[in-house]
Formats: C-alpha cells, sequence, structure tokens
C-alpha cells in the first residue's frame, strides 16, 4: 500500500468544504469564548486523582504502522483537544513533574523556525496583545507573564519571551536530540538542545511542533521515531507537551498530511494533547504560509502578531499565537494549579 496519498479532484472538493466549515466554526465564536469547551486554568483539579505515573518506555525504529495513519482523518480532529478522556494521565504527568521539581509558571518550545520566530508569543511579552473576544486567554497570559526563565544579555525573559535552546530554524525532530546541535553558551557536553532546554528553563509545559523540516529530510518512519524520542524524553522528565501539527507546505499538500498523520498518532499513543493547527490554518489565505519564505507563516497588515481581531486572524502567526493560548488554557483547566 502506498504511503502517500495521490492528489486528485475529491481531495480538492474536500479541501474546499473543510474551508467553509472552519471558517463557520471561528466566526460562530461567542465573545470570549476560546475553540474549546472551556475549563478553569488556573482552579484546583477535579477530584478524580491522578493515575500512576508510569515513565515511557523508549520507541522502537521500525513500528510506524503505515495502514493506521492512513485511516487518520486529520480534518475530524477538533483544532483544541477535549482532554477529560486523558485528564487522569495529563494530572500525572503535571504531578510527576512538580515531583522533580519543574517550575508550573514556565512553559518551553520545542521545534523548528516555526515555533522559533519572534513572532510566536514574543509580541505578548512586550504588551502588544489585543485579544479582542478571547478575553478568557487574560488569565493564561498572567500566570506566565513575567514569569522569569532565563536572562540573556543581561534581560531577565519569561515564557513569552524566551525562544528557548529546543527551537531553532532548520531544526527536525532528529536535530532536536542531538548534542552537536546544542548551544555551547548554556549547554554541557554530550547534552542535547532538548535536554539542554529542560534543564535550564524548567518548564512545566511544552509545545512541541515539527513536521516542516522533517519533510524534506526525514522519511516518515524515521520522523515517527525521533518524534516519539522527543515526547517520551519530555513526559519522563516531568513536561507536559502540547503536540502542535504544521500548516501545509505549498506543493507538498499530500505529504504535509502524510507527515500530520504521524505526529497525531504520536499524540493519540501517548495520550497527549493536540493542537490541530493545520486544519485551523487550511481556509487561510496563502494557506498561513509566506509564499516567498514557505518555511515561515504570513504576517498581518497590521504588523502586530498577537492582535486576535477577526481581520487579523487571516495571518498565520495570529492564529498560531491564539490556538497556542488556548491550547494551553485546555492543559490547565485540567491540571489546575
Amino acid at each position: 500500500m502506498a504511503f502517500l496519498n495521490q492528489p486528485g479532484q475529491p481531495v480538492r472538493r474536500a479541501l474546499a468544504l473543510a474551508a467553509v466549515v472552519v471558517l463557520a466554526a471561528l466566526a460562530s465564536l461567542p465573545t470570549g469564548a476560546p475553540m474549546h469547551a472551556q475549563g478553569d486554568p488556573t482552579g484546583a483539579p477535579t477530584a478524580e486523582p491522578a493515575e500512576p505515573f508510569e515513565p515511557l518506555p523508549a520507541p522502537s525504529p521500525d513500528s510506524l504502522d503505515e495502514a493506521a495513519l492512513e485511516a487518520i482523518d486529520l480534518r475530524a480532529l477538533p483544532v483544541i483537544p477535549d482532554l477529560e478522556e486523558n485528564a487522569a494521565w495529563l494530572r500525572a504527568i503535571y504531578a510527576e513533574g512538580q515531583r522533580q521539581g519543574r517550575n508550573p509558571l514556565v512553559f518551553s518550545r520545542i521545534g523548528d523556525c516555526m515555533t522559533a520566530s519572534e513572532s510566536f508569543l514574543v509580541p505578548i511579552a512586550t504588551g502588544e496583545v489585543d485579544l479582542d473576544r478571547y478575553t478568557s486567554l487574560q488569565t493564561v497570559i498572567d500566570r506566565f507573564a513575567g514569569q522569569p526563565v532565563r536572562e540573556v544579555d543581561g534581560a531577565p525573559l519569561d515564557s513569552f519571551a524566551n525562544l528557548g535552546l529546543a527551537a531553532t530554524s532548520g531544526f527536525n525532530a532528529a536535530g532536536v536530540l542531538d548534542a552537536t546541535w546544542a548551544d555551547p553558551a548554556w549547554c554541557e557536553a554530550d547534552e542535547s538542545p532538548l535536554a539542554c532546554e529542560i534543564r535550564v528553563s524548567n518548564p512545566a509545559f511544552a509545545f512541541v511542533m515539527f513536521g516542516t523540516n522533517d519533510l524534506r529530510s526525514l522519511t516518515p518512519v524515521q520522523f515517527d521515531y525521533y518524534l516519539r524520542q522527543v515526547l517520551v524524553e519530555t513526559v519522563n522528565a516531568g513536561v507536559l507537551p502540547i503536540v502542535v501539527t504544521f500548516p501545509n507546505q505549498p506543493g507538498q499538500e499530500e505529504r504535509s498530511m502524510d507527515y500530520n498523520r504521524v505526529a497525531a498518532a504520536a499524540a493519540a499513543d501517548y495520550r497527549l494533547p493536540l493542537v490541530n493547527l493545520w486544519r485551523a490554518f487550511e481556509p487561510l489565505p496563502t494557506g498561513g504560509i509566506d509564499p516567498e519564505q514557505p518555511t515561515h507563516m504570513t504576517s498581518p497588515a497590521s504588523g502586530n502578531a498577537a492582535s486576535f481581531s477577526e481581520a487579523d486572524l487571516q495571518a498565520g502567526h495570529n492564529l498560531h499565537n491564539l490556538l497556542s493560548l488556548q491550547g494551553l488554557e485546555a492543559v490547565l483547566g485540567v491540571v489546575g494549579k
């Protein structure tokens, strides 16, 4: 069975239909409502106890089930997940992180240039945010804003300003595990960028988004293996990962879907939150991707990537920032303080 789907007229019709559906969903959101069932992001966890934490086993390099991947319908996966089914396990990861001394007021970013962009969450640190109707997200911002993570050039950085040590232009899921690419100014000998970021920033949460470079440099089997290694290492360190799908790459739409299915399958197998950015980006102009630099997202005409007005949310950077805050909101609603 061929791994990659073949493009054709049915796919194009499905894309058009999905665009209409997603745009309608965005337009119907009430003032202050996120794109998911809202919990209390700062309240105590529910009365249900966390299940015992069991470290995840190391992944197998040849465990990819291609037939199972083809059955994954990315358009059927919600943009922001309902986490209740796996709530006990997510609380167990968070509790393990607290046992290991992770900072509950810090999150990290793990990924490539889309995650390492100065437009990704950094404008929130500089006070440029315009929540528009998404006012509930102020609670999420207040939790992490101003909480120092590390100091760079004499300036203390919080989680929004800190680009971190595990997100760099050109990274794929294998590179973040390779000590060759670690920053010698911060990282210890033979320490991978991922391990270095967890040690230095000490986060309780982390965004994980790969695929843009992986589809050019890794086979689906390799991508599956290395991404799972990233997730296993992150979870076993007591850091709760939020897995994020990546936008379609121009001219490689079918391949983008296949690599996003790999990410979705890994998140499901490990019972982790999945923010389906791929689905949300489909109806955006140029798919939210800069045609001149296809590994970069589009910017709004207003110049403010932290504006969540209806017009500005047509830009990739803005929608990425909104969905990331909503993903954090969903997770905090499950794990509590």
